[in-house]
């Protein structure tokens, strides 16, 4: 009986054991992506990671920025996915250092850190309805001036830039234009005509799809997408050129030791970056960068955005954002 008892204790503790052993350890990328592109991510890792249990947990870029100001190096992610560049440079001690990674895919001049690589630069555009301008008669606007104009009162959406990336671009692009006082003044004037505030850069567009405005200030990737779904949308750059911002993706201080985070980042920048690229957001920073997103415009000219990695620049023009949308 003893004998038997002792068998079955044994044989327990093997198969917990053994249980054990072949648990997989877990790699967390905190990704601040939109929800089709963190499908995406999900897809391919589970197909391309097969003995690593990676968890992709979505977050906005401002709470991101927060946990790893607050957390730091205890923080749960191992690395940060498409986080807003300029909280990346004021958080870089927090990073790091990629040096032993290869980083020859980038064009010349687009990192500018070796404590994070850019993941995506993103421009901005007005989207108009067509319908709707050629059903009313209306002028495309082609200016920042143009969207003041008193036929356009109630059609306009823009995103928040307290909230949105894609936002502050526009804030920044203007003060870089006007001077920050005469930005200031100036959207003073544009909240007239607004029918909303968005909190996220995808906001304008989509109600633009609803039929609740004409003009979207929205991200060049969405409008194109939405005209590739059949909305007789199109596409207008400002005369000033097309503003932008960028995000970036790095490993959090001290878990560049892991072997599975190193691998996971590797194909990261390597692989699914190429494909987020090529399928997403085809702004060029890629060597050889291919695009297969319709509609995308390819002529686009960078607006002047001096300072869009600043984050002390930010933060000032944020506060003094409070005077047109406290």
């Amino acid at each position: 009986m003893r004998k038997k008892a002792l068998l079955i204790i044994t044989t327990l503790f093997m198969l917990v054991a053994t249980g054990c052993s072949s648990k997989k350890e877990t790699v967390v990328i905190y990704s601040s992506m939109e929800d089709n592109r963190n499908q995406a991510l999900k897809e391919q890792l589970k197909e391309k990671f097969k003995d690593i249990d990676v968890k992709v947990q979505p977050i906005a870029t401002g709470n991101s920025a927060a946990k790893i100001k607050n957390e730091g190096a205890k923080i749960e992610a191992d690395i940060i996915l498409d986080l807003e560049t300029a909280h990346m440079a004021n958080l870089e001690e927090n990073f790091a250092d990629l040096s032993e990674f290869d980083s020859s895919i980038y064009l010349d001049g687009v990192n500018k850190s070796n404590k994070y690589f850019t993941w995506v630069k993103y421009t901005m555009n007005l989207i108009i309805d067509k319908d709707y301008f050629k059903k009313n008669n209306l002028e495309v606007p082609k200016t920042y001036e143009d969207l003041l104009k008193p036929e356009y009162k109630n059609l306009i959406a823009m995103p928040d830039p307290k909230t949105s990336g894609t936002g502050y671009a526009y804030l920044l692009n203007a003060v870089n234009i006007m001077g920050e006082e005469n930005a200031i003044e100036y959207f003073k004037k544009l909240k007239g005509n607004l029918r909303e505030y968005t909190t996220s850069g995808s906001g304008p567009t989509n109600l633009l799809k609803q039929g609740e405005i004409a003009i979207a200030m929205g991200m060049t990737s969405q409008g194109a997408e939405a005209i590739t779904e059949g909305y007789n949308f199109e596409i207008i750059s400002l005369e000033t050129g097309s503003p932008y911002n960028t995000t970036s993706l790095g490993i959090i201080k001290g878990k560049e030791k892991k072997e599975n985070v190193k691998k996971v980042f590797e194909w990261l920048v390597n692989d699914f970056g190429v494909y987020d690229k090529e399928n997403y957001m085809p702004d060029p920073i890629l060597k050889n960068q291919k695009s297969n997103v319709k509609n995308y415009p390819t002529d686009l000219i960078d607006a002047d955005m001096k300072n869009v990695d600043s984050i002390e620049t930010k933060e000032k023009l944020i506060e003094a954002w409070s005077k047109v949308n406290g």
